[in-house]
């Protein structure tokens, strides 16, 4: 009987270690109404509420197990909390991980990445993105998102959608030989980043649409990647009428890290 009782709890436990875990860090000042660009204000609760909804499905759409960490409220907005998600991470290498951050942004020019403006200061993509690759560095892939303005001068909306199971939906977010880093900003050095006060961040939605339309198993092929890069890119562009231009950057974690960011 004690023989079965330690094989059952050793089948248990090897479960629960090579379980596949999406960790989802997502950052959205829903409490931040500033009024900006002729009086408009911004409430990014629409960004929070899509986000979780589309990364949850996503994990349950590629059957893993889905570990979210959401803040919305203003006082957990800086970077000694960011840190903390991050630094609690527990990555194991069939792992997924998101950053995702909604709120204000611009472009100090120390590289082409946005800095995100946090009630306690300034926190540079490029920053988060090395911190990940170091502490998740066992994950199967990294994707961070800077849903913000890029730009240097700083002081008809699309619907959205969540995607559904389907074997391209799995192969994008699965299908790595090599450990792999994504990074994504909602617009290039030098522009801002536009929102819709229903429906949120444009890119957001942009993004949104590109993985839920290319991932559906009516397509005759799996996506890449550089298939929903660019399906985003022109769809921000088109819905912006080309003022707002997302960038992507993606690279394998071994050997050197690309010129000027992520080592």
């Amino acid at each position: 009987m004690n023989k079965i009782f330690i094989f059952l709890s050793m089948m248990c436990l090897a479960s629960v270690i090579n379980a596949q875990t999406m960790h989802t860090v997502i950052f959205v000042n829903t409490q931040e109404n500033t009024t900006w660009g002729g009086n408009r204000t911004v409430d990014r609760t629409a960004d929070y509420n899509n986000m979780k909804q589309f990364f949850s499905s996503i994990a349950t759409a590629i059957g893993y197990t889905n570990d979210m960490r959401a803040h919305g409220l203003q006082q957990d907005f800086n970077k000694t909390m960011i840190d903390r998600e991050i630094d609690n991470l527990r990555v194991g290498p069939e792992d997924i991980v998101v950053f995702y951050y909604s709120g204000h942004g611009g472009n100090l020019e120390q590289d082409k990445w946005p800095h995100l403006q946090l009630q306690s200061g300034l926190y540079w993509q490029s920053d988060i993105v090395k911190k990940l690759n170091s502490q998740c560095a066992n994950a199967k892939l990294i994707i961070c998102i800077a849903d913000c303005c890029n730009n240097t001068a700083e002081n008809g909306i699309p619907g959205s959608y969540n995607p559904r199971e389907s074997s391209y939906l799995k192969q994008l977010f699965t299908n790595f030989s090599e450990k792999t880093t994504i990074v994504m900003s909602a617009s290039i050095q030098g522009q801002v980043s536009y929102s819709h006060r229903q429906y949120g961040a444009y890119f957001g939605n942009c993004l949104r649409i590109a993985i839920a339309e290319k991932t559906a198993n009516s397509n005759s092929q799996a996506p890449t990647w550089q298939d929903i890069f660019l399906c985003t890119k022109l769809l921000t562009l088109r819905v912006t009428k080309q003022a707002q231009e997302p960038q992507f950057l993606m690279y394998n974690r071994r050997g050197l890290s690309p010129r000027g960011s992520f080592d």
